[in-house]
């Protein structure tokens, strides 16, 4: 909690290979998560912020052949003395995702835990990018012709 309340910053990266939940979901352990954890006080409360950028390799489900995805993220954590305090925010407010203060938080499995949840449900390349030739458009139902 010292580290919000006092407004500190780290910096840093974190190289893909090393994260076993992510690797299963893409097509090359190449590359790395650049990570900027902030600390502040919002709303009276000590609050964690972090900031994500990454270029993964994902497999598209269109054609299955593999390209570059960009993924940003930024999280606001408000940061609880314990499971009391934690409890009583989410019954004011439904939709803060807090955490309950640990001086020994895990950064890499944070970063690892929103890069997951940045994924796109169903990896593909962008509109026009895509190798079998046909544009889909978001809610198209129609499929190419077979002969």
């Amino acid at each position: 909690m010292s580290f919000a309340r006092s407004g500190e910053t780290l910096a840093g990266e974190y190289t893909v290979s090393g994260m076993v939940r992510l690797q299963g979901l893409l097509a090359s352990g190449d590359g790395t998560i650049r990570f900027q954890l902030s600390g502040s006080m919002t709303a009276g409360r000590p609050t964690l912020q972090l900031l994500l950028d990454a270029e993964l390799r994902l497999v598209c489900q269109r054609c299955l052949e593999p390209y570059t995805q960009s993924v940003r993220s930024v999280s606001d954590m408000p940061i609880a003395r314990d499971e009391r305090e934690l409890a009583r925010w989410e019954s004011d407010d439904p939709l803060i995702d807090g955490q309950i203060a640990d001086p020994k938080l895990d950064v890499r499995n944070l970063a690892e835990d929103e890069i997951l949840l940045s994924l796109p449900l169903m990896p593909r390349h962008a509109e026009g990018e895509c190798s079998l030739g046909y544009e889909c458009s978001p809610g198209d139902e129609s499929s190419p012709a077979v002969d």
